[in-house]
């Protein structure tokens, strides 16, 4: 293994500088106010720790290793979505608390390390896609309503989802129409930008134009009570808080050895899953063992220097590709770039209004929360439906991990029959070409036997085809990973051919029309044309 900045760099040529340089300024704005908005939302309510220090901090380290050391290219770290609802109880544990949080960080990046050592790296190809969904769907349900409060100005408190929804309802009245309009107005330029260019940073601009008004009003206006940056944190000093190991006998390991390997898992399918993403986006191919290393190095680096769990974030990873990044520079020039404006802006950071990230967040939550391909999963199949929905309740009810061990076990228990039946493969010639016959049923398990012929065959035939004249049905995780290797052979110059599809597999994998291009025919029909020549039907 390796690190993919050494991959990247080879034949890099000198123009590319100033595209990796551009696209990690870009980055950098955009992860500002993202890491300041994860920082706070990650700390409880009324606690004395500074969110603001410890997100950016976060995004600082953090990005800085992972692009370092990571195995994928375009890959962005700092603190995401995915890990501030656990985050948020952990701090708040008087047996855990910041410290403790810290250090069970510290063990979660020896964790991944041996993970990387072990192969760990492939674990995500067995779980389920409808999992991944419900879970992702969860947390922006629960990140939505936790903004409920800032938004409209509310004196609310709760810890859980409903709690929050609860204590709104109940605080009302205290209810601060300035500092509404403040967030709404930051929740339309995000929005209205995002129509126009998804290039521009939306959210910095939002900030820069709700400040500027929220200094015009209180300055003109009297008894505003909007909520800020400085009326929460004080004067904010631009600095590195180093992890003190002289209280590491106050840890109390016992509470902190579950937290370590919690956060150990959710790095790893988290990051796992933003470099897929990244994959299908830039055509590249990572090396999951090599990113489990990068983040473990992360996340062992990051509480030392006083910051919180790193994990590859997906949407600064996709501004990144989609800003011209070349390489990984462009990763570490983003955390060069959010250390300068780090110790260049924190004396004017004081006067934002913390309804503006409270708008961010709700961006990001509408965005992660995948309402539209939630529904979509929902009508393919009872069964996928029935995955989606308890990983999604779970997690808004308790927290992402009953969601994701409640949603594996029931695609276990779903898939049980099909365990039984054991899929089988086998190769024949038809009109001079290799045409692989599959029996038995296609689900997230069976598929990778599928995985492991296209990847043999990657360097050999022009085409992969499958017959599935025999294949009884296929679940949308099998159809996520059939897709994710058609993008891959297509970048090889090569066709992934499915024919033969029966009723119910044809009607399940139509059902995605929107990601998968899709046609199929009777090769066993005596059709003496070439319809494998006439037909690039690819899945």
């Amino acid at each position: 293994m390796k690190p993919e900045l050494l991959n990247s760099l080879k034949g890099y040529k000198l123009k590319y500088l100033a595209n990796d340089l551009i696209a990690g300024l870009l980055v950098a704005i955009i992860a500002l106010p993202m890491s300041i908005a994860m920082g706070i939302q990650s700390v409880p309510q009324n606690s004395a720790i500074n969110g603001l220090q410890l997100g950016i901090i976060t995004s600082i380290i953090g990005g800085f290793i992972i692009s370092l050391s990571g195995g994928s290219r375009f890959q962005i770290g700092g603190p995401t979505a995915a890990f501030f609802v656990i985050i948020c109880s952990y701090i708040a544990n008087a047996d855990i608390g910041l410290l403790g949080l810290q250090f069970a960080t510290i063990l979660a990046g020896f964790w991944l390390l041996i993970f990387a050592l072990m192969k760990g790296g492939n674990i995500l190809k067995f779980l389920p896609y409808p999992i991944t969904i419900g879970f992702t769907t969860g947390v922006g349900i629960v990140l939505l309503v936790g903004q409920f409060k800032d938004f409209l100005g509310v004196n609310a408190s709760g810890t859980g989802a409903i709690d929050k929804i609860v204590s709104c309802i109940q605080n009302i009245s205290t209810f601060n129409l300035a500092n509404f309009l403040i967030a709404l107005l930051a929740l339309v330029i995000i929005i209205i930008i995002q129509k126009v260019n998804r290039k521009i940073p939306g959210a910095f601009v939002a900030i820069i134009i709700c400040t500027v008004v929220y200094v015009i009003l209180n300055n003109t206006v009297k008894d505003l009570n909007i909520a800020t940056i400085g009326s929460r944190y004080g004067n904010i000093k631009a600095q590195f808080n180093i992890l003190d190991f002289g209280s590491i006998s106050q840890i109390k390991w016992t509470k902190i050895i579950v937290p370590s390997f919690t956060l150990a898992a959710l790095c790893m399918m988290e990051s796992l899953l933003s470099a897929k993403v990244a994959d299908g986006i830039a055509n590249t191919t990572h090396n999951p063992n090599q990113e489990l290393l990068g983040q473990g190095v992360a996340n062992i680096l990051s509480p030392i220097f006083g910051g919180l769990p790193v994990i590859g974030a997906i949407a600064r990873t996709s501004v990144n590709i989609e800003s011209g990044a070349k390489s990984s520079l462009a990763g570490i020039f983003h955390a060069i770039f959010i250390f300068i404006m780090y110790f260049s802006l924190m004396g004017v950071m004081k006067y934002i209004p913390l309804a503006v990230f409270a708008s961010i967040l709700v961006v990001v939550a509408i965005n992660m929360a995948n309402f539209p391909m939630f529904l979509k999963i929902f009508k393919f199949g009872v069964r996928d439906g029935i995955i989606v929905t308890v990983s999604c309740v779970l997690t808004v009810i308790f927290n992402l991990i009953y969601g994701i061990l409640a949603g594996i076990t029931v695609s276990l228990i779903i898939n049980i029959a099909n365990m039984t039946k054991k899929l089988t493969v086998k190769e024949r010639e038809a009109d001079g070409k290799k045409v692989y016959n599959v029996t038995g049923a296609v689900y997230f398990i069976s598929v990778n036997k599928l995985i492991k012929i296209m990847e043999k065959k990657k360097n050999l035939d022009k085409e992969v085809i499958f017959n599935f004249a025999s294949v009884k049905s296929i679940d949308q995780s099998s159809i996520e990973r059939l897709k994710d290797y058609q993008n891959m052979l297509k970048g090889l110059g090569k066709t992934l051919i499915i024919i033969n599809c029966n009723n119910i597999v044809h009607k399940r994998i139509s059902a995605f029309s929107n990601i998968l291009e899709y046609n199929y025919y009777d090769i066993n029909a005596n059709q003496k044309q070439s319809l494998l020549a006439q037909n690039n039907c690819s899945i």
